[in-house]
């Protein structure tokens, strides 16, 4: 639900007030959404895809050790680690194609609200995910 009201918070300043999200604005985001965000997203998925793994390796231990099935879990996991792989690729072909097509005030102010929720979204699985890691042997 918090995605969907940042989405909708990022997309009503794009339309209402491009220039606070624009490269002609906002002089950190211009500096920010280009491979820097792709540095940022890829220490975000390398240390999140070690966590997914450790979880995962002791849902499968623990569904072991207590006779139960956890594969819904662990699937649950599993798509967590994807999406985040998901998440990268979709910065990728953002900022290969932000120079190209994004030429107006407006269409660099959306190309940089995509940059900024692509990374809110990649910490909310993070923190989802550090979440579980902590709760699994409670």
């Amino acid at each position: 639900m918090a995605l969907i009201a940042i989405a909708t918070l990022l997309t009503s300043v794009c339309v209402a007030m491009p220039s606070v999200l624009s490269d002609t604005g906002n002089s950190f985001l211009k500096g920010f959404v280009n491979q820097e965000l792709l540095a940022t997203l890829g220490v975000i998925v390398s240390i999140t895809l070690v966590s997914a793994g450790g979880v995962h390796i002791e849902l499968g231990k623990l569904a072991t050790r207590l006779s139960i099935n956890l594969d819904r879990e662990r699937q649950a996991v599993r798509y967590s680690a994807y999406l985040l792989i998901g998440l990268l690729i979709c910065a990728l072909v953002l900022v290969v194609l932000k120079p190209v097509l994004a030429v107006t005030e407006r269409q660099t102010a959306f190309a940089n609200g995509s940059g900024v929720f692509l990374l809110v979204w990649a910490i909310a699985v993070l923190y989802d995910l550090t979440r579980a890691a902590f709760s699994i042997n409670r």
